[in-house]
């Protein structure tokens, strides 16, 4: 089993720039990918919001940063590529963010659609087994 983990990338490009090396920081609202840091696993990334989710690319997470303040999230602006104003931005009523540190990103050969038996984790991850 190969994670998968799924990047909405409808309105800004994220994956294409985490394949730049640009995006360095994945970051969700909630602490969802924590098992891939402490296992050390490679996992692929699919890129959604396109139609069905497209694996474009793997990684491995070098480090795990929460920031709990609205000025330490811009701090990291630059890092993790969140448009100021977006829906993955800073919100009113936000307590913490976590930033997932992207290393070793790969792209794979030959971009594929992740196959629907896959098993999937809600919007945030799947299991693909090859």
């Amino acid at each position: 089993m190969i994670p998968v983990v799924f990047i909405n990338s409808k309105s800004v490009p994220f994956v294409e720039l985490i394949m730049k090396c640009e995006k360095i920081f994945e970051t969700r609202s909630r602490d969802m990918l924590r098992f891939l840091f402490e296992t050390g696993q490679r996992f692929y990334i699919a890129e959604t919001g396109k139609g069905k989710p497209v694996i474009r690319c793997s990684a491995t997470i070098k480090g795990i940063t929460e920031v709990y303040t609205e000025n330490a999230w811009n701090n990291y602006r630059c890092f993790h590529c969140v448009p100021v104003g977006s829906s993955y931005d800073w919100q009113p009523g936000t307590k913490k963010k976590v930033m997932y540190q992207l290393d070793d990103v790969v792209p794979v050969p030959v971009p594929f659609v992740l196959p629907s038996d896959s098993v999937r984790h809600g919007r945030v991850w799947a299991e693909y087994n090859p």
